[in-house]
């Protein structure tokens, strides 16, 4: 049933004209492009990392691009909505858009991904910005603070863990823990990160998963407790301090965080070699390096071949943990 809600959902969605500037600009030459204002759209909520991070790094778009670049959001089905809407855009259009691992490596090949409507080859990834970790974060009040905890607590028990979205990155790798764990659990989808760690907060699920940079505020308070990092090995910095990976726990369903900057297959060469550089120099920025840091991520400008292999690489890790 929820197969067949979330399936039904995604059609109607898609099918609704979120974005009114589909078709803006194509057939330009490079040497003219931009001829206008640029909008890069961020596909999840705002205030989110990569809604941040689109917003800052957009103010810097006139000075390498000779034109304004503009921030915008478009949200539903966590990500999938905006970018089966982008399909509209032709090449070299002014419109950009960002996507990762969830739309292209997640949402595929789980149950209903039969219903998507776009495919990573749909799109030329031009530059990534930025490498995450997400962290799961439980109620303080349960007090678990690493998975043996997490094992002895859910025994004989269906947790609830709150995530951005049910085909998210997030949602997979909460699916995938808790049957390496052996653990029964509902999945919440809340429309967002923040709302997700709001409801572990509140006692309404247990546990939440999101950015480290997410939870710190709920950790510091504490009102959420960290109990493990998705990545090989742990983290060592401020409040994550000593939080282990579920590398170090011998488990394999992991992976970092990505989001792609993008544009419409097709879109001529010169394009994106104009876009990856003007990127490229706003990420050298001071102000681009100090907000990173503050939201506990890293630069991480992957190529074509690395984003094509990041793609790859966690789609192998979502088949073989269905």
């Amino acid at each position: 049933m929820k197969k067949l809600i979330w399936a039904a959902a995604l059609v109607v969605c898609a099918a609704v004209n979120v974005f009114a500037m589909g078709g803006k600009e194509a057939n330009v030459s490079p040497d003219k492009w931009p001829s206008g204002p640029v909008t890069v759209i961020c596909p999840w909520a705002v205030g989110g990392v990569a809604d941040v991070v689109n917003r800052k790094m957009a103010t810097f778009g006139q000075e390498y691009l000779g034109q304004p670049v503009l921030a915008t959001n478009e949200l539903g089905a966590g990500g999938n909505v905006a970018l089966t809407n982008y399909l509209k855009n032709q090449p070299n259009s002014l419109n950009l858009i960002l996507g990762g691992e969830g739309a292209f490596s997640v949402s595929p090949n789980v149950p209903g991904g039969e219903v998507l409507q776009f495919t990573y080859d749909d799109y030329i990834p031009v530059i990534n910005l930025y490498s995450a970790i997400f962290v799961m974060t439980g109620d303080a009040k349960l007090n678990i603070k690493n998975l043996d905890d997490l094992k002895a607590y859910g025994q004989g028990k269906k947790l609830k863990v709150a995530v951005n979205g049910m085909t998210s990155s997030e949602a997979f790798l909460a699916k995938a823990l808790f049957k390496e764990l052996g653990i029964a659990y509902e999945l919440v989808a809340y429309n967002g990160a923040n709302l997700a760690l709001d409801a572990a907060a509140k006692g309404e699920t247990q546990f939440a998963i999101s950015h480290q940079s997410q939870a710190q505020a709920s950790v510091e308070a504490g009102t959420l407790l960290p109990i493990v990092a998705f990545d090989k090995t742990g983290l060592t910095d401020g409040i994550y301090n000593g939080v282990k990976g579920v590398g170090d726990y011998g488990l394999n369903a992991y992976f970092r965080n990505r989001a792609f900057l993008m544009v419409r297959k097709g879109t001529d060469p010169a394009v994106c070699e104009k876009i990856r550089n003007a990127y490229l120099e706003i990420l050298k920025k001071p102000e681009i390096a100090e907000l990173f840091g503050t939201l506990m991520i890293e630069i991480d400008p992957m190529d074509r071949a690395a984003m094509d292999e990041h793609v790859r690489a966690v789609s192998e890790i979502v088949k073989a943990n269905l």
